[in-house]
């Protein structure tokens, strides 16, 4: 059998606007499983969020693969082998933080198992409710991250897309080929290394199995999946996701998120 590759967002892809999985998509993911394919949750989220949300999937770690942080962080779910990391320089997120600051944007940075802010503000509150990290409180992010900068900061604005963008257009002629921002959502705005993103990590993990691109099939909803849209074999956009990635698909689905949107694709590309 010829191996092949599921990349999946998590949020608004591969599961329910409730934060679970329908029956119908999880029976999908194992079968893809127990044929033998690789299975790779590629999130945004830090990796112990994305190894919480994996609990869902009724699927051993054999050929499972997590990409944390917008592809900054690869790792082999069996093994727990680190196959790459790429994180911001301390330099970078110090700038990052100040500029979100003068501007009025809520930013925090991480450390490996929590979120760093200077406040528990709302916009921190808001996150805390899909992403269950502690938070460390502080006034001095960059101190309390010690010698480890983080894998990327977030900026959150819950008053719509607006001040996240006006943040993003403000930080681009420095950011130019050192940081790539994205709005993932209308609230957050993604800051990550420029050689990270989604669509690079496929390209990695693929590469590392020896698997062709043209066996590899992504899905995903928001403009911070439109690399790994564009760089696998066959790019899968919700009906439910931003006009970016519908337009960068190769499908767009007929179903959404919470009616199991995936699994005729799934079903035909993996042949289960």
């Amino acid at each position: 059998m010829e191996k092949k590759i599921f990349f999946t967002d998590l949020d608004e892809t591969l599961l329910t606007r409730e934060k679970t999985l329908t029956k119908a998509t999880a029976d999908t993911v194992a079968k893809i499983a127990q044929k033998g394919h690789y299975i790779a949750i590629t999130s945004g989220r830090p990796l112990d969020s994305v190894m919480e949300a994996r609990r869902l999937l009724p699927i051993s770690d054999r050929g499972l693969f997590y990409i944390a942080n917008n592809g900054g962080l690869i790792v082999n779910a069996q093994t727990r082998e680190r196959i790459f990391e790429s994180r911001l320089t301390m330099e970078e997120t110090a700038y990052l933080l100040q500029e979100s600051e003068k501007a009025g944007v809520h930013c925090h940075a991480y450390t490996e198992n929590s979120v760093v802010a200077k406040s528990q503000s709302p916009e921190l509150s808001f996150y805390q409710r899909t992403i269950h990290l502690p938070a460390v409180i502080t006034d001095d992010i960059i101190g309390a991250l010690g010698q480890t900068p983080p894998f990327k900061c977030l900026a959150i604005s819950l008053e719509g897309r607006d001040r996240i963008e006006a943040l993003r257009d403000s930080l681009l002629p420095w950011a130019q080929g050192r940081v790539t921002l994205i709005c993932s959502t209308d609230r957050l705005l993604e800051m990550f290394p420029a050689d990270a993103g989604k669509g690079a990590a496929l390209k990695r993990l693929a590469e590392y199995l020896h698997v062709p691109l043209s066996r590899t099939l992504s899905a995903g909803d928001q403009d911070n999946d439109i690399s790994m849209l564009q760089a696998a074999g066959i790019g899968v956009a919700m009906c439910n996701g931003s006009a970016g990635a519908r337009a960068a698909a190769d499908i767009v689905t007929e179903r959404d998120n919470n009616h199991d949107g995936l699994v005729p694709y799934l079903t035909s590309f993996f042949e289960c």
